[in-house]
């Protein structure tokens, strides 16, 4: 999550085509920024040159260009800058793999050509909200602490990254999910809390504890996993949730049950649309995956 500097909100687009730079720049203007700065690159190492300079709150690079591949330019900006300055892709490449590899690499989002003004329009507002503070909330850093340590031993020592990010849209999570319902000393109804892990986040848990890192894309690509997948997926989320309801008014919160659950369940979007009490969070390991998982505290 980027937040606006002095009120002002800075671009930084990426391509080699000028009428897609046109584009890209329209549909930031349609966000109705009240402050807004925009440069253009027409080549990855044009953009290095401006980043020297310029720090924006979102960089918008294209893939295929010559001499840079925008591959490399976005490991040159997460390896140069970290978190700091998010990066997103738009671009023609469709390969599985290939787009795989812009997530393990640091890219927040990738966008195909041609695309809707909606797309794009929803993750800058994830990236680089009007009123500069997004969604991501506060974390209690006890909870922190235990989810990173039970990450530690579930990855088997394996580096990695778990951090809050901007608010998933429906479209962010996989056509199936593992979702978990906690309530106090495991029991429902009431559902006190919930939380849904896509099957990145499932992938790389699983293929991770149990030396399958060859079949973390599968699990993806199948879009469900078999009972056995889902066990580290499942012990992680049960520990997390009792984690993140730490200091609720009955003591912390437990796991009740879990189950797969499409993204088109209706109960699924309106969870994600009308709860305030809600963080997201992106596991990443190198080399490896990127996988999303969000709590939400019931109100």
């Amino acid at each position: 999550m980027s937040a606006m500097t002095n009120g002002v909100a800075k671009f930084l687009i990426v391509d080699d085509s000028r009428a897609i730079q046109s584009i890209i720049k329209r549909v930031i203007e349609s966000c109705n920024y009240p402050n807004l700065e925009i440069q253009n690159a027409n080549d990855a190492e044009a953009a290095m040159e401006i980043l020297e300079k310029f720090t924006p709150d979102l960089v918008i690079t294209d893939w295929h260009m010559q001499k840079v591949s925008g591959l490399e330019f976005c490991q040159h900006v997460c390896q140069t800058y970290g978190n700091k300055i998010p990066i997103g892709f738009v671009t023609t490449e469709s390969s599985t793999e290939k787009i795989n590899s812009a997530y393990q690499s640091g890219a927040k989002f990738v966008i195909n050509k041609p695309f809707q003004d909606a797309d794009l329009r929803t993750q800058l507002m994830r990236f680089v909200p009007l009123n500069g503070s997004g969604g991501v909330e506060k974390i209690d850093s006890s909870a922190m602490a235990s989810t990173v340590a039970l990450l530690s031993t579930l990855l088997q020592g394996q580096p990695f990254t778990f951090e809050p990010c901007p608010p998933l849209a429906l479209e962010d999570f996989s056509e199936n999910n593992l979702i978990g319902l906690f309530g106090i000393n495991g029991k429902t109804p009431p559902v006190n809390a919930l939380a849904i892990m896509e099957m990145g986040a499932v992938g790389v848990l699983w293929g991770m504890n149990n030396n399958q890192q060859s079949m973390i894309l599968s699990v993806i690509k199948n879009g469900t996993a078999t009972n056995d997948q889902l066990e580290e997926a499942t012990k992680f989320m049960d520990e997390f949730g009792a984690g993140m309801s730490i200091g609720y008014k009955n003591g912390p919160l437990k796991l009740a049950r879990s189950s797969i659950v499409s993204r088109q369940f209706p109960r699924l979007e309106m969870s994600l649309t009308t709860n305030e009490g809600r963080t997201d969070y992106m596991l990443t390991v190198p080399g490896i995956g990127v996988g999303y998982i969000t709590y939400i505290k019931l109100i």
